[in-house]
């Protein structure tokens, strides 16, 4: 029987194509962007990011054994390193404003506060220290 006549054995019918992407690479660049995308919403922006870098690392992994995406991979690993790194910024600006002199005074006046009127006022005024 010649080879046309032959049935395709399980392994050569459907073979897989070579688009050098991978999974993990596409998940990693995903979460990347929306990890960076959704830093202002801390507690989904931040674990993201964390997941990103997750994926970065493994996809690099892979890529290394011929997977492909390495440099979706690196994509989605430095985004999410970025986003870690930009939620630390915040934190520290944060906690140190907290902490200024003005910050203490806003906490003070908010606790001392007993109208939603007087809540402005604290507002108005802590707004006025930092400006100036």
């Amino acid at each position: 029987m010649s080879d046309a006549y032959r049935s395709p054995d399980a392994t050569s019918a459907h073979p897989e194509p070579a688009t050098g992407r991978s999974g993990l690479a596409v998940a990693a660049l995903i979460t990347g962007i929306a990890s960076l995308l959704l830093l202002w919403i801390w507690f989904v922006g931040i674990p993201l990011a964390l997941v990103a870098i997750g994926l970065g690392i493994a996809a690099l992994r892979r890529a290394r054994a011929g997977a492909g995406g390495r440099g979706m991979a690196i994509a989605g690993l430095v985004l999410g390193a970025v986003t870690v790194v930009i939620a630390g910024i915040l934190v520290a600006v944060g906690v140190s404003i907290l902490n200024s002199d003005e910050g203490k005074d806003l906490r003070s006046c908010m606790n001392n506060a007993q109208t939603q009127q007087e809540q402005q006022d604290c507002s108005n005024r802590f707004n006025e220290d930092v400006n100036n």
